[in-house]
Order: C-alpha cells, then structure tokens, then sequence
C-alpha cells in the first residue's frame, strides 16, 4: 500500500491478498494451537497474572474435578488445598515479578466432590511482543497414584528401619561382583554395634567385616560362601567374631543368595548375636552332665548302701539274736562279746548314714517333709535317744529350758538328727561329771536353740575348720568315735529347713551351738479317727499267719528264719525270686508280704505291680525290708502302698514289732 503527497492509496489487489494469506495464517495458527490445548494429555489452564482463570481444557476440568464453568474466573487459591496455599502463593508471587523464570512444584487441589488430587504443575510466564507478562500458563498431571506409591515406599522405608534400629538383629545385603569384588550395600544400624564398626566405611569394604571373624572360622566360612555362590543355595552359618571392647561374640547368620542381571551374586540375610544362647546352652550341656553326674552318684551310692547294708544285717542281726535268745542264754563275757559286735556294727551303720547323707544333701536328693513342729516334743525325743550314752559317759543331762508353746518349720526326721548329732557331740567331747543343757528362745520371726556343755572346747583355729568335712580336728587319737562330717551334715540340714547354726567355743570351758529356726503356729489336730460301734460283734481272733517271705541271700533268709523263731505263731514261706514269690502267693495267699526290693529276677515295684492285677492278692499287706535306705526309694515304696520299709541293716525289734502289729489286725 502506497500514499501520495501524504495522503492514504487504497490497497491494491496484491495487498489484499496478502492480508487474506496472513489472516488465514493466522487463523489456522489458532486453531492448531486451541486443538493442542484441548486435546492435550496433561491439563491446562490459562490465567491472569494475579491467578485468576480464563481457559481450562477438558483434561484439565477431569484433574480438578470441576466444570468449566465453576473454574473460569475463579481464583486458584479458591481450590488450593490449605495446607499448600502459603507456599504456592508465595512461590506464585516470586514468578510474578520475575524472580522466577517458570515454576515447577507438587500441590493439592480440592475438587468439587471435597476430596483431594496431587498435581505435579508447571507454570510458564506468556508474555507480549514487547517481552511484557500478559498472563499464566499452567501445565497439570495427575501424580495420585504416584503419591500414593511413595507414601507406601515411605511407610515400608519406615518399618524397615524401625526394625532394622529396634530389632536385636541386624539385616544385610552383601554383594560380590563379576570382578570378585566384596560389598555391603545395605546394613541395618544394630550391624555397627554387632561388629564394632563404622558403618559407611563397612557398606564400601567388606573386607573389614572379616578382620572380626575369628581365624579358626575364617576358612570354613570362606568355603561355605564360595560353595552358595556357586548353587546358589541358602545358607546358615554360625561363628564367631572377636570385638575391641566386648572380647568374643557369637554370631549366627541365613542369607538368600540371587543372581543380579549385571551378573553380580547378591545374598539378602539377617544376622543375629548368639552369645547369649551359646552360653545358655554351654550352662545346659554342664548342666546336664553335672544331672548325669548326681544320677550316677546317686546310683552308685544306692548300690554301695545295698551292698555294705546287705553283710551289716547279718553281723547286726545275728549279734541282736544272741543277746535276746533266752533259751541258750549267754554268760557275761559272750554277752559283752556280742554287744561289741553290736557297737561296731552300729558304729559303720552310722558312718555310712552320715557319707550317704552328706552326698544326698550335696546331689540335692534328700527330700523333706516341712511342717510345724513342737520343739519341747522333739528336743525330749531327742534327750530320751542319748541318753543311755550319757549315763555311760557320766555327763548329766540338765533340765530342759524350752517353752511347751514353741513351734518351728522342719522336717521332723531330719530335725531331730540335728538335735541327737548335737547332743552326741556335746556328750562324746565333755568330761566325767561334765552337764549338757538345752535351752530355747523365741526371738522376731526364728526360735533360737542353744546346745551348751562345759566340756573339753575347742581353740580359735580348730573353729576355723569346723565345717569341713572329714576334719576331726585333731582329736582323731583322743579314742572318741567319729567321722569329722557330722556338724557338716547338721549345717546343710538347717539351710535346707532355712535356719542356721552358730558356735562359741573356749578352750577348756566348753562349747555353746546355737541354731536357729523359723517360727511356727501350732499345727491342726488330728481329727480322732472313727471308732467301730460297740454293737458289732467282736471277730475271733486269729492266733497264725502266714509271712511270705521274698529274699535272694541265703543269710538274710537264715536271719528271718531265726528272727522267726521268736514269734512261732508265723509260718514262714521263702521265695528266692520275683517269679517264686508270684507262684507262691497265688497259691497259699499268704497274710503278710515281706518283700525285699532287690531281687534277682524282678524289683520288688514289679512284683507288687503283677500282684495289683488281681484283686485278692492286691489286698495282701506288704512290708519292704531292703539295704536300699535312699528316702526316695523309701518314699517311693510307701506311695505304692507298702505299709512299712524295714532297712538292713535289719533292727529285730522292729521287725517283731511289725510282726506283732500285723498278728493283733489279724486276730481283730
């Protein structure tokens, strides 16, 4: 277009063709462009400067959840998410005024159902031919799902190291290249303080881990690694590390190992400290064999008792025969005769009560029976047993001190071992003329009883070693029986009932052995058993028995036999076998059973349990009579129904009055 002399030409054919080429241009330019903003995959939206929005395409109207209509002129703080909007807008501002060339950043917006959509939003400047901002383009994606994967990851993340900082184990991934190199990619935190090391620096050299291990395991390990490497199988793997400051450590590691796609093994493991367990099982293992130890002792010792009882029962026995055979009666001197053979014999009984005490209290199988016990009751049975030993020895025995109301925790048997040990001593080591006294006190919660005499004493040193056992303390040539392990067995005895002992000695004066018990309240009565009604008719009694009488030693028997003599109102059967005694108690149904508990063929547990299948013999009354004197034993027998167990060596008097006890429930 052209002017003349100022003035304006109309355009000519070319010029208007040319601004219909341009315009057309323009439009088709416009089109492409409004195509690709509606058609594009991610969300646009066109706004103003201050963020206000004036075109939304359809993508970006599904992203946030609105119509078109409800979005264009909206702010977009209107739909921002509070908890993103101070930062957004700030961030808005700085791309603004031009701090900014464009703006990236992960937001939230609500959509018109209230819920909300993570978006990953890249904000451009659109500016004028002359380089001035005109208005804000924005380009939105739906990163929801992707939101929603690293918070999973996060969480996973997040119990993985609350396990790996909490758990006593430690995880790991080791790693061993194509090139043979050794890595540890992954460590948990607890690996630092298992192996004392610094834990970046272990994640880049594995070598270090192996300076802990210790050398006697190095090459085992080695081979066990090589060896999964190549199968690729798991392993297990104990070993042990040694550590700067906690010395030796065991360790127990499984891994799985994978082969990567590098070509590099990876195994995936977990490592524990097995110290504790290791040592646990090392207290087992010893514990076991110290149980092995106490069971073979206790065995052997159940075995020596049968076997030293066993010839003490005819020394014994046969001795008590003589003295009480009226119809060849002693003179004096055999009968002094015979009581030494009764005192030696009584003498090695005692002996081997005392060791074989000794040794069940120390294997810890001397059961006992705690109760409530009357002292004043118990110290008299005690006085009424040494007493003949005190006559014989001229010490006088003083008047009990001891309240009629005071009651001790013990056991009843093993209580008044203590009392007569205690009295023994103080008679045995006084002098002629010398007194013994008993006196008893309550004091808080124990009961204190004090043994005193005013015998030969003992010095500073010989109370030094007065618990240890088999120590006389020097007075083995002072022609006085003993052991040196009585007041030992006395002392375990009260620890085992929770008291204790005390001496005070002086040379010369005498000796003062206090012990000390847990006070007691009077035990309940015995309700009185019922009595038969005077009405029935009373049974005739029966004058003769029968004893069955199961025993493999011909001594023993010739014993029984002889003891038998004395109560000719029994008949006595023998069997020398388990096998026998059935037979015979099948056929006579003998009214007594004596039953020795170790015979050839059978125990006599077996015989009772054959005789308990049928109901007459069951109800035949048993009596044991063995050399096994071990209280298990004993309590055993009683548990299966045994209403005595006579011990060889064998008390005649005892087994006569079980005899004569039998005959009366015999004769009604």
């Amino acid at each position: 277009m052209s002017s003349t002399a100022g003035s304006p030409q109309p355009p000519t054919a070319d010029d208007i063709a040319t601004l219909r080429a341009e315009l057309e241009a323009a439009r088709a330019e416009a089109d492409r462009y409004r195509a690709s903003f509606e058609l594009s995959a991610s969300g646009q939206v066109l706004s103003t400067l201050d963020g206000r929005m004036t075109l939304v395409n359809d993508r970006g109207c599904a992203i946030l959840g609105h119509r078109r209509e409800a979005l264009l002129g909206r702010h977009f703080s209107e739909i921002t998410h509070p908890d993103d909007l101070a930062t957004n807008t700030a961030l808005l501002e700085q791309l603004r005024i031009g701090l900014l060339p464009s703006l990236r950043l992960d937001k939230r917006y609500i959509r018109a159902d209230g819920t909300a959509v993570w978006c990953a939003i890249h904000v451009a400047v659109i500016r004028d031919t002359a380089g001035r901002p005109t208005a804000l383009l924005a380009v939105i994606n739906d990163i929801s799902e992707r939101k929603r994967i690293e918070a999973e990851l996060r969480e996973r993340n997040d119990v993985l190291a609350g396990l790996s900082a909490h758990m006593p184990s430690a995880l790991f991934i080791y790693k061993v290249d194509q090139q043979g190199h050794r890595s540890l990619p992954y460590l948990s935190e607890s690996m630092s303080t298992m192996f004392e090391l610094d834990l970046p620096t272990l994640r880049q050299d594995a070598t270090l881990l192996a300076q802990r291990i210790h050398p006697d395991d190095v090459h085992r390990l080695g081979a066990e690694a090589d060896e999964s490497h190549r199968t690729l199988e798991p392993i297990q793997q104990e070993y042990r590390v040694l550590l700067p400051s906690r010395g030796l450590r065991w360790v127990a590691a499984r891994s799985m190992p994978h082969r990567m796609p590098d070509g590099s093994t990876q195994w995936y493991g977990v490592m524990t400290d097995i110290t504790e367990q290791k040592l646990y099982q090392e207290a087992l293992v010893n514990a076991q064999a110290a149980d092995r130890a106490n069971q073979a002792k206790s065995d052997f010792l159940s075995r020596m008792s049968h076997e030293l009882r066993t010839p003490l029962n005819a020394v014994i026995g046969f001795a008590q025969l003589l003295r009480m055979d009226t119809q060849r009666a002693l003179d004096e001197e055999q009968r002094r005769r015979v009581g030494l053979i009764e005192e030696a014999g009584a003498h090695l009984q005692a002996v081997i009560n005392d060791v074989l005490d000794l040794s069940r209290i120390e294997v810890g199988s001397l059961p006992l029976s705690i109760e409530s016990l009357n002292l004043r009751a118990l110290t008299d049975e005690a006085l009424n047993m040494v007493e003949e030993s005190a006559h014989a020895a001229a010490v006088r025995l003083l008047p009990l001190e001891v309240a009629a109301d005071l009651y001790v925790r013990g056991d009843r048997v093993r209580l008044r071992q203590v009392l007569v040990n205690l009295l023994s001593n103080a008679i045995k080591y006084n002098r002629q003329g010398g007194t013994v006294q008993i006196k008893a006190r309550a004091q808080g919660s124990e009961v204190h009883l004090d043994v005193t005499d005013n015998g030969i004493g003992m010095s500073e040193e010989q109370q030094q070693h007065l618990f240890e056992p088999f120590n006389r303390l020097g007075v083995e040539s002072s022609g006085v029986d003993g052991t040196g392990i009585g007041l030992v067995i006395v002392r375990k005895l009260l620890e085992l009932m929770e008291g204790g002992i005390k001496v005070t000695s002086h040379k010369g004066r005498g000796t003062t052995v206090c012990i000390s018990l847990a006070s007691a309240l009077p035990a309940a009565p015995d309700l009185p058993a019922a009595r038969a009604s005077e009405d029935e008719p009373a049974a005739a009694p029966l004058r003769t028995g029968t004893l069955l009488y199961a025993e493999d030693n011909d001594v023993n028997v010739m014993l029984v036999e002889q003891i038998l003599a004395l109560r000719p109102e029994w008949t006595l059967l023998v069997a020398v076998s388990g096998r026998q005694a059935l037979a015979l108690a099948h056929e006579t149904h003998p009214d007594l059973l004596l039953l020795d508990m170790h015979l050839g063929d059978m125990t006599g547990f077996e015989v009772v349990n054959e005789l308990d299948k049928d109901d007459r013999l069951s109800r035949i009354p048993r009596v044991a009579l063995s050399a096994d004197a071990m209280p298990d034993q004993i309590h055993a027998a009683k548990a299966r129904g045994f209403e005595a167990y006579l011990t060889k060596p064998l008390d005649v008097s005892n087994l006569l009055d079980c005899l004569d006890e039998h005959m009366r429930r015999l004769g009604g």
